[in-house]
C-alpha cells in the first residue's frame, strides 16, 4: 500500500509467450529438433515444462490456471501452431482471459504484433501490417477487440507507437529505462525505476498513448536473479517496493516459469498465492491498472529495447549486447543480414506488376489476415480485392509472398551469437521461400544482390561465409 493512499498498491505480473516459427516454409510442418529431445520440437519441450503446467498449477490439494490471476501475450506464431498441437493450453488462455474479463471487464491477455520483429525497423508498411494482424488475430482467438499490445522486446519509437494508436491500442508497456516521468512541478524528469505510475506519451495532433514501465530489479531477479527460489520470499519483494508505489509491474518471458526454472511453475503459483492474502496488494491486470491509475506525463527514449543497452543496434550492429557470456563470436553479421532482407523487401516492394490483380494491393495484404486465420473465407476475400480479370492463384502467391517477407523479420534471427544459428537460418529460410515466390510470379531474380550483401557474414561455427550458408543451409529440411 502506497504511503500516499490507503488503496491497495495494484500488482500484475506480466508473462510474455512466444516461440519463433519454427514451420519450414515450404511444407508448412515443424521439423525434428535434436536439441529438444525426446520432445519432437521446442515448441513441444516448452508447452510440456511451462505453458501447460502453469495451465493446472498444483497448490496444495488444489489446481490453479496460473494464467487466471497474471496478464499475458502470446505471439501469433506460437498460437497458430497451438491451435493445431496444444488446443488444450490455448483454450485455457482464452478461457483465463474471458473470466477475468466478465468480472473486471479488462481481460489480462494483451495483443501482440503477428510477427515477432523489432518494429522500429520495419518499413512504415510492415509496422501497420503487423499490428493489423497482430489485432485481427487476437480478436480471432480471444473475441474481443484487445485494450493494449506488447511490443517485440518492447523495442519502440514514436512511429511505432502511432500506428499502434492509430489502430486502436490504448496501451504498452516498457522497462523503466525507456521512459522518463515528469517527477515534479519544476518539469524535472526522471526514469520511473521505483513508481511505475502509467505515463501519458504524447504523439501529436492531440493524440496520446499509455506506457507503462514495469519494475525493472524485480523482473530481472525474477529471470536471472533467483527470485523463483521462494515464491512467498518474491511476494515479500513486492510488497516492500509496494509501499512507495501505487502500482508494480513484474514482467519477463513465461518460459521463466517452469522452462527456465525447474519450480518455477509451483514458484508463481504461491507467489500469487501470498500475494492474494495481503490487504496492503490487489493482484490485478495491467488493463485495470491503465483505468484506474491516473496517467501522468512522460516521454520516450528513443528509439529503444528492453534487451539492448544502446537502442535497437542488437537487430542490425555488432553492438556488444549478447545473450551469453564471453565468447569468441562477433556479430559484425547482423548489418549484412538487415541489409540483404530490408534490399529484398524493397526490391518486390518495386515490382508493382506483381500486385495487379489486386483493386488495392494495401488493403487486399492487410485483409489476407482473415484468409491466414480462417482459409474458407478466400473466396469472399477474392471477391473483394481482386480486379475483375484477376488470377486467384496468381494473388494467393502474392500474399504468401507477402507473408514470408514479414516472416523474415523474426528479431530472434539476430539474437543470437553465430551467423548460422538455428533462428537466424528460420529468417534466411523464409527468405529463400520468397525469392522463390517472386520467380514463380515472373518477377527479376533477387538471389544474386541478395546473395551478395550476405557475403560479408561468417558463421564461426560452420566456418562458412554469408553466401555459402545461404548455398548449403537455408533450404528445406
Amino acid at each position: 500500500m502506497s504511503e500516499s493512499s490507503s488503496k491497495p498498491t495494484l500488482v500484475a505480473i506480466h508473462g510474455h509467450l512466444y516461440q519463433p516459427p519454427r514451420e519450414d516454409p515450404w511444407t508448412a510442418a515443424v521439423p525434428v529438433e535434436p536439441s529438444a529431445a525426446p520432445f519432437h520440437d521446442w515448441n513441444e519441450r516448452i508447452t510440456d515444462e511451462c505453458y501447460r503446467p502453469n495451465m493446472q498449477a498444483q497448490f496444495g490439494d488444489e489446481r490453479r490456471n496460473n494464467y487466471q490471476r497474471i496478464n499475458f501475450d502470446i505471439g501469433p506464431t506460437l498460437t497458430a501452431w497451438m491451435h493445431n498441437h496444444a488446443p488444450d493450453v490455448l483454450d485455457g488462455l482464452v478461457a483465463a482471459d474471458r473470466l477475468n474479463h466478465a468480472s473486471t471487464e479488462h481481460g489480462p491477455a494483451v495483443a501482440h504484433p503477428w510477427v515477432h520483429a523489432i518494429l522500429p525497423l520495419c518499413s512504415d508498411a510492415d509496422k501497420k501490417t503487423l499490428i493489423h494482424w497482430g489485432i485481427a488475430e487476437f480478436e480471432y482467438r480471444f473475441g474481443r477487440y484487445p485494450e493494449g499490445m506488447w511490443l517485440p522486446e518492447t523495442a519502440m519509437d514514436l512511429a511505432t507507437l502511432r500506428a499502434m494508436c492509430d489502430a486502436g491500442i490504448r496501451f504498452t508497456m516498457a522497462a523503466p529505462a525507456q521512459v522518463m516521468a515528469q517527477s515534479d512541478m519544476n518539469g524535472k524528469w526522471s526514469a520511473p525505476e521505483a513508481k511505475g505510475d502509467p505515463l501519458r506519451i504524447s504523439l501529436g495532433e492531440g493524440r496520446c498513448i499509455i506506457v507503462v514501465p514495469y519494475h525493472g530489479p524485480l523482473s530481472s531477479s525474477v529471470a536471472f536473479g533467483g527470485a523463483l527460489n521462494d515464491g512467498v520470499h518474491f511476494a515479500n519483494a513486492i510488497e516492500v517496493e509496494a509501499v512507495t508505489s501505487s502500482c508494480v509491474i513484474v514482467a519477463t518471458d513465461m518460459e521463466s516459469y517452469g522452462h527456465h526454472h525447474d519450480f518455477g511453475v509451483m514458484a508463481l503459483v504461491s507467489m500469487l498465492e501470498s500475494l492474494g492474502r495481503r490487504a496492503t496488494l490487489r493482484v490485478a491486470t495491467v488493463a485495470e491498472i491503465v483505468a484506474e491509475i491516473p496517467a501522468v506525463d512522460g516521454v520516450l527514449a528513443l528509439p529503444s529495447a528492453w534487451s539492448c543497452a544502446h537502442g535497437i543496434e542488437r537487430w542490425r550492429s555488432d553492438c556488444g549486447c549478447r545473450s551469453g557470456g564471453e565468447s569468441a563470436h562477433n556479430q559484425v553479421w547482423r548489418a549484412p543480414l538487415r541489409s540483404a532482407l530490408d534490399a529484398l523487401r524493397d526490391a518486390v516492394t518495386q515490382m508493382t506488376d506483381l500486385a495487379a490483380d489486386f483493386v488495392n494491393v494495401v488493403s487486399a495484404r492487410n485483409a489476407y489476415v482473415d484468409v491466414l486465420l480462417n482459409p474458407a473465407r478466400w473466396t469472399d476475400f477474392a471477391a473483394e480485392h481482386l480486379v475483375a480479370a484477376g488470377d486467384p492463384q496468381r494473388a494467393q502467391t502474392y500474399l504468401e509472398l507477402q507473408r514470408h517477407l514479414l516472416m523474415m523479420y523474426s528479431s530472434c534471427g539476430w539474437f543470437f551469437d553465430d551467423a548460422a544459428g538455428h533462428e537466424t537460418l528460420i529468417v534466411l529460410r523464409h527468405a529463400r521461400r520468397a525469392i522463390e515466390l517472386v520467380g514463380e510470379l515472373g518477377g527479376v531474380d533477387c538471389e544474386p544482390e541478395f546473395v551478395q550483401r550476405l557475403a560479408p557474414m561468417y558463421s564461426d561455427v560452420y566456418e562458412l561465409d554469408g553466401r555459402e550458408v545461404w548455398a548449403r543451409l537455408t533450404h528445406s529440411r
